[in-house]
């Protein structure tokens, strides 16, 4: 639980990879001897459950096992598809995994309603906001991740662009792509999800007293931001809201 309850630490993203015994490694020599025994299936399985329910919604569980075939596994795990069982297990006993991963529409289309939800945490250096456009049944079509540094943080950055500045972490949003001129017809890409997360970011710096707002933008999506405002400002692209 630390991993959550330590404002030092909360992840964007988490990997979970359970030991995979191999052959000729020195954990394999303690396991000759009797000194190492790896997770049983069913106490492994148990045991990812209980960590999928810890991980919150701003966090994404990309993985939770290695892609190492079963046949050189020694001892312990040797099932490929371990994170498709321990969903089935999950829905089996009525326990859902508020994840990113489990939540996000994928390449689905966005028919229905949708809302925007702030979900607000404290991290080391920053307060964060976690901005998500979700479905009614509570599918994830996008996310923004805003960070707010601390004032004392704020006024004296290790780059000067970064000064002052709220900044924009991530922002994604899914479902299939269109072709450039394209109508939309449900795909969230293409319903301006993004520019309402950049708006509300906006909003919220605004209210936290930021004049400034920045984001790491790579080459190709530049363009996106500057038609949203922003200007290029040493590694970053700023905004003055």
């Amino acid at each position: 639980r630390r991993l959550w309850d330590d404002p030092a630490i909360r992840p964007d993203e988490l990997k979970i990879y359970p030991t995979a015994l191999l052959p000729n490694t020195a954990l394999y020599g303690h396991w000759k001897r009797g000194e190492y025994q790896p997770y049983g299936q069913d106490e492994l399985i148990n045991l990812l459950i209980a960590c999928k329910q810890m991980v919150p919604r701003y966090c994404r569980l990309s993985r939770i096992i290695r892609d190492i075939p079963g046949r050189n596994i020694v001892a312990g795990n040797q099932e490929s598809n371990l994170r498709q069982t321990v969903q089935r297990q999950m829905r089996q006993r009525g326990l859902r995994c508020q994840c990113i991963r489990c939540r996000e529409i994928g390449g689905q289309k966005v028919m229905g309603e949708l809302h925007l939800d702030d979900l607000c945490y404290n991290a080391d250096v920053a307060e964060e906001h976690f901005l998500s456009i979700v479905t009614a049944d509570d599918r994830l079509a996008g996310f923004l991740r805003l960070s707010l540094p601390y004032y004392h943080l704020a006024s004296s950055g290790l780059f000067a662009e970064l000064r002052g500045c709220a900044m924009i972490r991530e922002v994604h949003v899914y479902g299939p792509a269109l072709d450039i001129g394209s109508d939309s017809e449900g795909e969230a890409q293409h319903r301006g999800l993004g520019r309402q997360l950049i708006r509300q970011a906006e909003e919220i710096a605004r209210q936290h007293g930021y004049d400034r707002l920045t984001v790491i933008a790579a080459i190709g999506t530049r363009e996106y931001y500057r038609q949203r405002g922003f200007e290029p400002a040493g590694l970053y692209m700023v905004k003055q809201i």
